[in-house]
């Protein structure tokens, strides 16, 4: 178990230092445009590259490849060889006749994907979106190559290529803006895809593969990876599909709706990529040999021991994001012209999402585990309702937060917008969040359903665990807002009373957390402490603990 968390706190460390350069990207972005119409362009402008980067593999890169990757290399070398390089090639090929067609058709797109800008926004966001089209060629190819690192359980790299996308990004704020306006934000965003993928194509040849691409043989490996993918990229195409129409949707809405929504989700999922990535792409591989080996019992093990895991961490998070939410808004965007109304639309955005963020987290795990049943069109299916759902709840929501009942007085005042003629903005943020909930729940009793059918047997799921965990988080939100208030006297004036404040309360409030667990003798938190305990800094492999031969290069 101490394996385990070693290598997702390694991951981790490194997502970490990520999503600071992100946050810091992010504050750079408000600081200069605030919540408003051209920075919501900017969020616009990802969402044909995104689709694309997501319709050709790149979000089904390493799930899909590494099984099929995994027993290549157990037969020959050469073969796997072979494989990554007909990926690429294939992905080349597509990819760049796509986006050569879809160049022309960008304005009509985004007539769909944004109705309510005016035209002259419109113009502006499709210039954004033609330079941001190179970014899904160097990340698709990225992709490909980070499952042959995850294969060998060389996480360094992997945890590294975010860094870069987020170096170059930032480069392109602080250089490419000045000069080139608005269109600047385009060329950083291309700046960090080569950066993301030349720090894979350094690491692939530590271990022994050549990264160079030659013509092969369509073979039978290629073949099932793209039967493997199919489904997951169209789930998750589904996914993008829901961010698509949370976009067409705010951009019917008051200027600054999108970017109010994506600069609260991106706070989100800092946590819920530390944590929840992390922890999937540690378990993945393990839950893969599992059931190769058709060994039931490691396979719920390493299952539940990540739902376990993500929930011990991201629970106490929940708790202090939703009590220290302007706190966390002021310090990671309250710059320049980021006002306070948005700094307030923001916090309350976050809050709501924040009730999404262990569903978030332990949807990363499901989706590996359905992965290593080699079982991909039923979270299809779950994921096509879940984001007709969110869709469908975002224009309801939205709607219904522009009407006057005492009950969205009542919500309105509370999220502490009520006074605010653009609070219905939340509806996207609300829809996201329903969406996503309603995703975790059918996916997990799927999940079960499917791994009971494959082994014969079904585990008890850990509810005390989870029940001791959520008594401890709320007990730390408690214990935070109580710290709170007595910082209340202190109006919030400077960035260094609010991280103050916010770190003193956040850190009693995760004290309190974790002396709760400790005195009912977590298990989770004594394997963890472990893990503190190595030599992290030199670890770059995770510590053997399968049955196999795939530790062929354990020198390397």
């Amino acid at each position: 178990m101490s394996s385990v968390h070693a290598a997702a706190l390694l991951i981790g460390s490194a997502g970490l230092v990520s999503r600071v350069l992100g946050m810091y990207r992010n504050r750079l972005l408000a600081a200069h445009f605030g919540a408003g119409r051209e920075l919501d362009m900017y969020f616009a402008a990802f969402q044909i590259p995104d689709f694309i980067a997501t319709l050709f593999l790149l979000g089904a890169g390493s799930a899909a490849i590494l099984p099929v990757f995994q027993e290549y290399m157990q037969k020959d070398r050469e073969s796997a060889h072979r494989l990554i390089s007909s990926l690429q090639i294939s992905f080349l090929a597509a990819s760049c006749l796509s986006i050569a067609i879809i160049f022309f058709f960008v304005p009509l797109l985004l007539k769909i994907i944004v109705p309510g800008f005016s035209d002259g926004d419109r113009a502006i966001t499709a210039l954004l979106t033609r330079i941001m089209l190179l970014s899904p060629i160097f990340l698709g190819l990225s992709s490909i190559l980070s499952a042959v690192i995850q294969s060998f359980q060389r996480f360094f790299a992997y945890a590294l290529a975010p860094i870069f996308y987020n170096i170059g990004i930032i480069a392109g704020i602080i250089f490419f803006v000045p000069i080139f306006g608005v269109m600047g934000l385009g060329f950083g965003v291309v700046l960090g895809a080569i950066l993301h993928w030349s720090i894979q194509m350094i690491s692939i040849t530590h271990v022994g593969m050549r990264p160079w691409l030659a013509m092969h043989r369509i073979s039978g490996g290629v073949k099932k990876v793209f039967r493997l993918s199919l489904p997951r990229v169209m789930s998750l195409s589904f996914a993008q599909i829901t961010v698509i129409g949370l976009t067409a949707i705010g951009s019917t809405l008051h200027a600054g709706s999108i970017a109010v929504f994506k600069l609260s989700q991106d706070l989100y999922f800092v946590p819920v990529a530390l944590i929840g990535v992390s922890y999937s792409v540690v378990i993945f591989p393990r839950l893969n040999q599992a059931f190769l080996n058709r060994n039931a019992q490691a396979f719920y093990h390493e299952l539940f021991l990540g739902i376990r895991t993500i929930t011990l961490w991201i629970a106490p998070t929940i708790a202090l994001f939703i009590v220290l939410r302007a706190h966390i808004v002021r310090v990671a965007l309250g710059a320049g012209q980021f006002s306070w109304e948005d700094t307030r639309l923001t916090a309350a955005s976050l809050a709501i999402l924040a009730i999404a963020m262990i569903a978030g987290g332990i949807t990363q795990l499901l989706i590996k585990a359905f992965y290593a049943l080699e079982e991909t069109w039923t979270p299809l299916i779950i994921n096509i309702f879940a984001s007709v759902f969110s869709i469908v709840s975002a224009i309801i929501f939205s709607r219904v937060l522009r009407g006057s009942s005492e009950f969205i007085s009542f919500t309105l005042n509370t999220l502490r917008v009520g006074d605010l003629s653009s609070a219905d903005m939340l509806g996207l943020a609300l829809g996201f969040t329903a969406g996503l909930l309603i995703d975790n729940i059918l996916l997990y009793i799927a999940l079960r359903r499917i791994a009971y059918a494959e082994f014969g047997t079904r585990f008890a799921f850990p509810w005390w665990s989870m029940a001791s965990i959520a008594i401890a988080a709320s007990l730390a939100g408690i214990s935070a807002y109580a710290v709170r208030l007595t910082f209340q006297p202190l109006p919030l004036i400077t960035l260094a009373r609010v991280l103050l404040q916010g770190l003193v309360a956040g850190i009693i409030g995760f004290a309190v957390y974790i002396a709760l667990l400790m005195v009912l003798k977590n298990e989770d938190v004594a394997a963890i402490r472990k893990s503190f305990t190595r030599k992290l800094i030199t670890l770059r492999v995770l510590p053997k603990s399968w049955n196999g031969d795939l530790h062929l290069h354990d020198n390397v």
